[in-house]
């Protein structure tokens, strides 16, 4: 399920409140574990912008000062300025360990050097400073990214997550276990090594992302997500909602609203 998974489950995120952050779609070999590669130019960009739980860990190389830091998985939000140009490469959190074989549990929540996770880092971030275009940085950090990659993963894993985002994170550990017909026990100690988190704290993740994406869509109605997502009621749903995005789900969409469409993705 590995493969299939990312055409299911795309994460999104809040959105800056201005231009000068693009997104660019990897290669299609590179999809099912790279979200995208991101570049912001400070020249562009000079607002504080909200950065959500995404599901997802980065590396961020800052292009000008010769800087780098690797930034896991988050449970939290919190609000960021990009002061320099800056070229990302977003992982899904469950494919880096395909990456790096350093203990998932590790990376969690953490702000890393990258010279301490990926092989021969220091040449490739030179690489990427000394490039002259996005595209030529996209095209490095490729060649990098596919010479690195070891197809190797938990396919109950894989399984469970394809069953969690199948049931828009409306399911038990227990039935997940059930599933793929191992323990509970074994199956959290399995997303531990694989992941670096429990499997409820990643179901509740994706729970929350999809309910983002639901209540940015144009036909939101709060009664059905509350049935979909398996919330005991609105309440319920609104608080959930608020601990992971850090406002309400009113203010969410007002503000991802009141936003331009600047956020380019190429394919």
């Amino acid at each position: 399920m590995a493969f299939s998974l990312d055409r299911i489950f795309t994460t999104r995120t809040a959105l800056p409140k201005n231009g000068g952050v693009v997104e660019i779609i990897p290669m299609p070999a590179l999809r099912p574990y790279i979200r995208c590669f991101w570049v912001c130019e400070r020249d562009k960009y000079d607002k504080v912008s909200r950065v959500i739980p995404d599901c997802c860990a980065d590396i961020i190389i800052d292009v000008e000062n010769n800087g780098a830091g690797f930034v896991g998985m988050c449970p939290d939000s919190f609000t960021a300025t990009h002061v320099n140009a800056i070229f990302g490469i977003r992982f899904y959190a469950w494919a880096v360990p395909q990456f790096t074989r350093t203990n998932a549990v590790q990376l969690f929540n953490a702000l890393i050097s990258p010279q301490n996770l990926f092989d021969n880092f220091t040449e490739f971030k030179d690489s990427i400073i000394a490039a002259k275009s996005t595209a030529e940085r996209v095209e490095i950090a490729q060649n990098y990214l596919i010479g690195l990659h070891d197809d190797r993963c938990d396919c109950d894993v894989m399984n469970s997550l394809y069953n969690i985002v199948r049931n828009n994170g409306n399911i038990s550990v227990n039935d997940l276990s059930r599933g793929i017909v191992v323990s509970k026990r074994t199956l959290e100690r399995r997303f531990m090594q694989s992941i670096g988190v429990s499997p409820k704290t990643v179901t509740e993740m994706i729970r929350y992302q999809l309910l983002w994406q639901d209540c940015i869509g144009n036909n939101f109605c709060t009664l059905d997500s509350v049935e979909k997502f398996g919330y005991y009621d609105e309440a319920h749903m609104y608080n959930d909602f608020k601990k992971y995005h850090g406002i309400g789900l009113g203010e969410a969409r007002q503000e991802y609203y009141d936003l331009s469409h600047f956020y380019n993705t190429f394919a």
